[in-house]
């Protein structure tokens, strides 16, 4: 076995490997480097195919850097600043419409399910339609207050009852 081909699979097992291990693109780095440094050393030896498989070893070396360059800055980019929000944490401040009358009990649909929801405090009724933000969550019931926008679309007919 050529010298070449030796660095050249070590360098794609280090490919590999920095797809599965969290080493934050060094593997990837010494890939591309060894993949550039089989190609270099295929054009130095004497064999016909070393030219052909030296240059494709260099080109796949720079293709592989160039790929990891672009996919790590948009690794680095979608972390950055990050809060993770789940379950609960994630509705509250969403925006739902309502699926019944709200007065104060009724249904919301959000995010594609049906949710029983509690309006805040004495908000008045929110109709079928109309939209409400989630203020809290409690159980399985969201605590909802209207939209602005909807509650001074309503509010004419909501202050006669």
């Amino acid at each position: 076995m050529e010298v070449f081909v030796a660095i050249a699979i070590a360098a794609v097992v280090l490919l590999l490997a920095e797809l599965l291990l969290p080493t934050g693109g060094a593997l990837a780095a010494l890939g591309a480097i060894g993949l550039v440094a089989s190609g270099v050393i295929a054009l130095g030896s004497d064999g016909e195919a070393a030219d052909y498989a030296g240059a494709g070893l260099i080109t796949a070396g720079v293709l592989a850097a160039i790929t990891f360059y672009f996919v790590a800055g948009k690794v680095i980019a979608a972390h950055r600043n990050s809060t993770v929000r789940t379950g609960s944490e994630e509705l509250v401040g969403a925006t739902a419409e309502a699926r019944s009358t709200l007065d104060p009990d009724g249904q919301v649909w959000l995010e594609g399910t049906l949710w029983a929801a509690r309006l805040v405090g004495d908000s008045g009724p929110v109709r079928l339609g109309d939209r409400v933000r989630v203020e809290a969550v409690e159980g399985l019931t969201l605590v909802v207050m209207p939209e602005p926008s909807s509650a001074e679309t309503h509010s004419p007919s909501q202050g006669g009852s």
